[in-house]
């Protein structure tokens, strides 16, 4: 029997031109997917280094001539910076504690425990990603501006409190697995926690560990990575949850409803409209937005490695 080494050749030759094809769109996907999502990043940063004189020079597009920090310096003169840091600060890590522990719970839950209605209660979990929170938005608003606990605190004589323009309402549902996306935090532990071995559950149980103690002593230790990505993400996403801040936490100062009114706390905190011109406002926004979510990248750079781990565990690159 020949061989026909021209067609081989010829076949490779087409698979390997096929996988170098493969790799030019590959790239020039991520290429464009990077440039939709890192533009506005690099427009602002840009921009906030950017003096007058750079801003009116036509030939000055991203790299400025004379880069200065004094847009920095000005917004954080117009603006009180540091009770918005704070304040988003405490509200976020409070969160995000709250969330990781209830998530977590309910995460290990689903993947472990075998009870009627499992797959149709946790579908509903999935759903509540799917449902705008528009939907509920009243009902819930009125929940916490006459809340009595459903009737009990009037048996102790006590009156409906309003919660809103306190923490409360995102401790409580942070409490619930009602915050944001927090659905998508129990998805995240459930696949994490399923694909941890058996065995080490069962080895717990003969050596007389209960179902606390073998979750705390043995599945927690193993669910580092994912407990840090989603951290990560509880973190961000209350950092910059627009809808709870605004409609239960108005009154108090979060970057979130700041970032979203950025230009106008600028002009008024400058003294007025015809105090600031336009060019100088969209300098001191975009030094702004950068003093807002600049924590945010700090927190990205130093928690890549395990979100990375932890996002390649929980089975969401392929399932």
């Amino acid at each position: 029997m020949k061989i026909n080494r021209k067609a081989i050749s010829r076949a490779a030759v087409k698979r390997k031109a096929g996988g170098i094809l493969w790799k030019i769109i590959r790239w020039l996907m991520i290429i464009g997917i990077c440039y939709v999502i890192l533009y506005p990043l690099f427009k602002k940063i840009s921009v906030a280094f950017m003096s007058k004189s750079d801003m009116y020079d036509m030939t000055v597009k991203w790299v400025p001539r004379t880069a200065t920090l004094a847009n920095f310096a000005d917004v954080l003169d117009l603006i009180d910076y540091p009770k918005y840091f704070f304040t988003t600060l405490g509200v976020s890590v409070l969160a995000t504690v709250i969330q990781v522990a209830s998530c977590t719970l309910a995460g290990y839950g689903f993947a472990r425990f075998r009870f009627r209605g499992n797959k149709i209660v946790f579908f509903l979990v999935i759903m509540t990603l799917v449902v705008p929170q528009q939907t509920y938005m009243v009902t819930t608003y009125m929940q916490y501006r006459y809340f009595d606990l459903y009737g009990l605190l009037g048996l102790f004589g006590v009156g409906k409190k309003t919660l809103i323009g306190t923490v409360w309402p995102v401790v409580l549902m942070s409490l619930g697995c009602q915050a944001t996306k927090n659905g998508l935090f129990i998805y995240i532990l459930r696949q994490f926690l399923s694909r941890l071995p058996v065995e080490l559950e069962e080895a717990a149980f003969v050596d007389g560990a209960g179902v606390l103690k073998t979750f705390f002593r043995i599945m927690l230790p193993n669910a580092g990575p994912v407990l840090v990505t989603v951290s990560v993400l509880s973190f961000v996403w209350t950092w910059n949850d627009l809808y709870t801040a605004s409609t239960y936490m108005s009154s108090m100062p979060l970057f979130s409803t700041l970032l979203n009114n950025l230009s106008f706390q600028i002009t008024r905190s400058a003294g007025g409209n015809s105090v600031i011109d336009t060019v100088r406002l969209s300098m001191l926004t975009n030094a702004g937005a950068l003093l807002i979510i600049a924590p945010l990248l700090i927190l990205f750079l130093i928690a890549q490695k395990f979100f990375i781990q932890g996002v390649e565990r929980t089975g969401l690159t392929g399932m």
